[in-house]
């Protein structure tokens, strides 16, 4: 053999074990990351609740660290296969020549048809799954707004990724569609979340009482997370009412849903008991004056509503 043809061979079997050590390794090393991830979790829901299941924080790691280990194992096993291929390929290709072009054809053409047809919806979504495996976009834990279904990413497999919404129902979608969705990821970078709440009230309402009402019902929340204060805002003056913004931390966003919750039914319960309406639009009902109760046509008394009066109402 020829120096060019040994000087060949030793570098694509230098490149191909380089390529393979490399590849193995950087595989083991996110698996490693994701692994290590998942031990230091403790919410896998996206919403508050009490699990039916036994120990229902660990079953979930222990489902989570299973669906990992699994998809990284069968991830590393075809790409190190596939490589391995490409590189005996690579080895034999000067020897090519002494091959008969027709049996190389049809060998190329029925390999063609096999994976075109027989294997194509499998092939798109297991490279989607690796794209997905070894991307920050998206992982197994995060809370995520997905096709309009908030909840949490329960697995990711090499075919198809399922989404745990906040009711307990799975929303499963394969790989091949979910590189070209846009989503929301709570969970990203860091799990904290600036939980808001819209409301409106009157023009006739004191803006500054009800500032006050809001700031002092974020912060006595339970679920406030006081790395500062709680924010009030006037958003907008429409013909309904002035619309108000009230915005606090949370430290998870599943903590967000209980807040919002809370302070939405703290707000309407105060601003009641303060007179506070909502809305121009608003009416109070009440009794009729003793001795001044109407007849209706039917000749049942019946209490008139007495309405509230709202610039514009």
């Amino acid at each position: 053999m020829s120096y060019p043809f040994i000087t060949y061979l030793v570098i694509t079997f230098v490149t191909g074990a380089l390529i393979l050590w490399w590849v193995r390794r950087r595989i083991r090393q996110i698996e490693l990351q994701r692994a290590t991830r998942m031990e230091d979790f403790h919410r896998f829901d996206a919403v508050r609740t009490t699990s039916p299941h036994k120990n229902p924080v660990q079953r979930a790691r222990s489902s989570a660290l299973a669906s990992i280990s699994n998809r990284f194992t069968i991830i590393r096993r075809v790409l190190v296969a596939s490589i391995f291929i490409i590189w005996i390929m690579a080895l034999i290709l000067p020897f090519m020549g002494f091959i008969p072009a027709a049996v190389l054809s049809t060998f190329a053409a029925s390999f063609a048809v096999v994976v075109g047809f027989a294997a194509k919806t499998f092939v798109q979504n297991f490279i989607a799954g690796v794209v997905i495996s070894f991307s920050h976009q998206l992982r197994i834990g995060d809370t995520v707004i997905m096709d309009g279904h908030y909840g949490t990413v329960e697995d990711i497999s090499v075919t198809h990724t399922v989404i745990k919404i906040w009711d307990w129902r799975r929303y499963i979608i394969p790989n091949s569609r979910m590189l070209e969705k846009e989503f929301i990821n709570y969970s990203i970078v860091d799990s904290y979340y600036w939980a808001h709440v819209e409301f409106m009230v009157s023009y006739e309402a004191d803006i500054d009482v009800i500032q006050e009402i809001s700031l002092r019902i974020a912060e006595e929340n339970k679920y406030f997370c006081d790395v500062e204060p709680p924010s009030f805002w006037t958003m907008a003056l429409e013909k309904e009412g002035v619309k108000c913004w009230l915005a606090a931390w949370v430290s998870h966003p599943a903590d967000a849903w209980n807040m919002r919750s809370e302070m939405r039914t703290q707000l309407k319960k105060e601003l009641e008991e303060r007179g506070i309406y909502t809305h121009f639009h608003r009416h109070m009902w009440a009794s009729a004056p003793s001795g001044q109760k109407e007849t209706s046509e039917s000749g049942n008394a019946s209490h008139q509503p007495s309405p509230i009066i709202f610039p514009g109402g």
